[in-house]
């Protein structure tokens, strides 16, 4: 069973007297006293009464016969009459007589009064009545707060008995002979005194013991139940909502927040918790409160309450099981979550979806891409990407202004939407590209007829602002599992089927074809130099400085990797790295690159330069080696690279191959001290609980998003919302690519992190760093590589 909070265990220890607050005068009020002392009388009254049975039984079978007359039976009769009617008034009565002058001593003098009255005619001195004394002592101690108060009365009572006694030895009043008593003690002075005597005593000392001990118990009941009420106030204020329900579903006990959230403003009553219980949510509930009842730890639950006037209440919060006199209930203390989920649903709408056309973007497409792939990997199905891109379409926007170019966008994603089928998905990219994923194609020629169909719908004429617009379209196809198993390589082979198609005239369609890709002969020679490269020396690292957005200071130095190939010169990382990747040799090459990279890190420290961080790209194929962290701390030990000043970057989409393998790797790389990075962010998909579960510190995100962002409002939303989020989980956000000034004023503004790209310098040699470092900063003056 979960522990609870302090206050909560608070709760469960005293949940009977939370039930049963301000439904009756306390023990510490006045009237709350009087009560009790009213029916300790009734229960004084029946074990006398019940004695008196037995007795006038025993006497009557005696030798001795009944012994009391008619008048004294009746004068007793009287008595406990009046006993019981003023006992009567003080219980059901009390309200309207409390005003009165010393009525609470009263009740007591009447009790002694008519104790000393039962004495006398059940015996007097021989009466076995004298230790009610002692029992009206301790009401008196009960009903009077001041101890002096209770003294008095129980010398009042000792006074009773002493007259009751000196009135029978002098005659005043009647003796009454009793059974089994010699009735010389009713003439015994000496008797009669030392009888007063161990009676008043007796009754000095309990009004004395009684009044220590009730003003003890009084003091520590006012503050229990101080403590109590100052519980209960706080849980009626707390923001939270709180409440109190048998294992049946019965609601005992719910606060003002929960009562004012679900409309309940009265008093609850007669309210069953599956009376609030969404549907949807109802048949997890049943079975937390079945485990919470058996006594199994809980997560932290959501679920969905309905209020009073249908209001859909989304709430976060737990369960806890409370035992309280053998009897199980339950407690739950939950939250308000229905505005967060509100703006998670909408920052994801705003992430997942086009502002324009309001068709997912390429973050939700390339998701429904990775389920659709696991379906059909499972049921041998086919899957269908075709890349479309409008013909000319900068000619109509750069003619007619953006609002028609705008709305012509909005028409053709209705075009393409309304050509498929509903199970079929059309995202738009970015600009005029749309992509659209078809699932269970049985053969070629559906994927033919879809085509054609969207080539029709899109060239047909639109009038807009009264302007009669023609648009074509060209379309590239690529078919899983034939052109690629990822969906970044379907969509990528696509694009590249798509450009195939503007080439061969526009408004058309095509498959992807291998030969596409990359020229056979080109690819051999980079795929037989790469295998001699790292032995000739022919890579080389450039670095590209990343400032402090406002400062310009410089706060890490990227690590680019170079081929100077004898014969096709200087390549781009883009030209080799995936070669690189297929064949298995960019293990050797990362390798290469993180150790130089950190030896020139610890060679420009040695110089005298303020350290920096040194940012190396890791590859997807060496994060899945499971002894990358042993070879990464191996290198940092040859190079003598303390930890703070490496950060190694990976990809989003690497990441999020074999998340439960990533976080384990990334979580003891970052136990080493080094600074962890998402590069490319956006680009791939990786949710909020992801994030929090990988223990990086920096975003990279994508310069896609930074590009355009001065003119698309899309790229500027998911850019906002990618700070945003990178600011509520504590993470450092960096943007690549920023080229422009008002690239950098709008990331500014959105509290960016981090720069990198040509506003400020290209990628530059060791030696052009090494200047830039000691001066330590940068503007935005470009600078420019040797």
């Amino acid at each position: 069973m979960p522990q609870s909070t302090s206050w909560i265990g608070t709760i469960l220890e005293n949940l009977g007297l939370l039930q049963n607050y301000a439904t009756g005068p306390k023990f510490t009020e006045r009237q709350g006293r009087v009560l009790l002392v009213s029916r300790m009388r009734w229960l004084l009254l029946l074990m006398t009464g019940s004695y008196c049975v037995v007795a006038a039984g025993c006497y009557l079978f005696s030798s001795y016969g009944f012994f009391l007359d008619t008048s004294q039976l009746v004068i007793l009769l009287v008595a406990v009459a009046a006993v019981i009617l003023y006992n009567l008034i003080y219980q059901f009565g009390y309200d309207k007589i409390v005003h009165l002058p010393c009525i609470d001593p009263l009740q007591i003098v009447l009790d002694l009064l008519f104790t000393t009255i039962l004495i006398h005619y059940s015996g007097g001195s021989a009466s076995w009545f004298w230790p009610v004394y002692l029992v009206v002592t301790i009401e008196s101690a009960v009903v009077i707060e001041k101890r002096s108060g209770v003294w008095i009365l129980g010398a009042v009572g000792g006074a009773m008995y002493g007259a009751l006694l000196f009135g029978e030895a002098s005659g005043l009043l009647r003796n009454l002979s009793m059974p089994f008593v010699d009735a010389t003690l009713y003439t015994d002075h000496l008797y009669l005194l030392l009888k007063w005597f161990w009676v008043s005593l007796l009754n000095a000392a309990v009004s004395i013991v009684a009044a220590f001990l009730m003003s003890i118990i009084r003091e520590e009941n006012a503050a229990a139940i101080l403590n109590e009420k100052r519980l209960f106030d706080f849980l009626d204020r707390a923001s939270d909502l709180i409440f109190h329900f048998s294992p049946e579903g019965k609601v005992l006990y719910a606060n003002r927040a929960w009562r004012k959230v679900l409309g309940f403003e009265e008093e609850i009553c007669d309210i069953n918790l599956l009376d609030i219980v969404h549907d949807d949510s109802r048949d997890k509930c049943l079975l937390h409160v079945r485990k919470a009842v058996e006594g199994d730890s809980l997560n932290t639950l959501e679920g969905r309450f309905v209020a009073r006037d249908g209001r859909l209440i989304d709430v976060e919060g737990n369960l806890t099981r409370s035992v309280h006199n053998h009897e199980t209930s339950l407690w739950s203390v939950c939250r308000d979550i229905t505005s967060r989920k509100f703006a998670e649903q909408r920052l994801f709408h705003i992430a997942h979806h086009d502002a324009l056309t309001g068709l997912p973007n390429r973050l939700y497409f390339l998701d429904q891409l990775r389920q659709a792939r696991l379906v059909a990997k499972r049921f041998s199905h086919q899957i269908v990407i075709l890349f479309l891109d409008l013909d000319r379409f900068k000619i109509i926007n750069d003619t007619l202004g953006h609002g028609v170019g705008d709305q012509l966008l909005q028409e053709v994603a209705a075009r393409i939407t309304a050509s498929v089928r509903e199970i079929d998905t059309v995202a738009r990219l970015g600009g005029d590209e749309f992509t659209v994923m078809l699932t269970n194609i049985k053969d070629d020629g559906d994927i033919e007829k879809v085509a054609r169909k969207i080539l029709q719908a899109v060239g047909k004429s639109v009038v807009i602002e009264g302007n009669e617009l023609f648009i074509t379209t060209s379309i590239g196809a690529s078919v899983y599992p034939r052109d690629g198993d990822d969906p970044a390589t379907l969509v990528k082979h696509a694009d590249i089927a798509m450009y195939q198609a503007k080439q061969d005239g526009r408004n058309n369609w095509v498959y992807f074809d291998p030969s596409m890709n990359l020229d056979s002969d080109r690819r051999l020679s980079l795929e037989t130099g790469m295998r001699k490269a790292l032995e000739r020396d022919e890579f080389e690292l450039h670095y590209q400085p990343t400032v402090h957005a406002v400062s310009g200071k410089i706060t890490a130095i990227e690590a680019l990797v170079r081929w100077n190939h004898p014969s096709l010169g200087f390549l781009y990382p883009r030209e080799f790295i995936a070669l690189a990747e297929e064949t298995g040799l960019i293990l050797q090459i990362g390798e290469w690159v993180l150790r130089r990279a950190c030896a020139q890190n610890r060679e420009w420290q040695n110089k005298g330069i303020a350290p920096v961080r040194m940012a190396v790209n890791l590859s997807g194929h060496q994060l899945q080696q499971t002894d990358i962290v042993a070879r990464v701390k191996k290198i940092l030990a040859e190079t003598e690279l303390d930890p703070e000043y490496l950060e190694l970057e990976v990809t989003e989409t690497v990441i999020m191959q074999n998340p439960d393998f990533t976080v384990k790797v990334l979580g003891q790389l970052s136990d080493l001290g080094i600074h962890l990075a998402i590069d490319d962010f956006g680009t791939g998909y990786s949710s909020l609980a992801h994030l929090k579960r990988f223990q990086v510190n920096t975003l990279k995100m994508d310069k896609s998003f930074v590009r355009d962002l001065e003119i698309n409002s899309t790229d500027a939303a998911i850019a906002t919302a990618i700070i945003s989020m990178g600011a509520s989980l504590n993470l450092q956000i960096t943007a690549e690519g920023v080229e422009t000034e008002g690239q950098l004023s709008f990331l500014k503004e959105q509290m960016c992190d981090e720069i990198q790209g040509f506003l400020f310098s290209e990628a530059l040699s060791a030696s052009s760093v090494e200047k830039v470092l000691r001066v330590g900063r940068l503007d935005t003056k470009r600078i420019v590589g040797d």
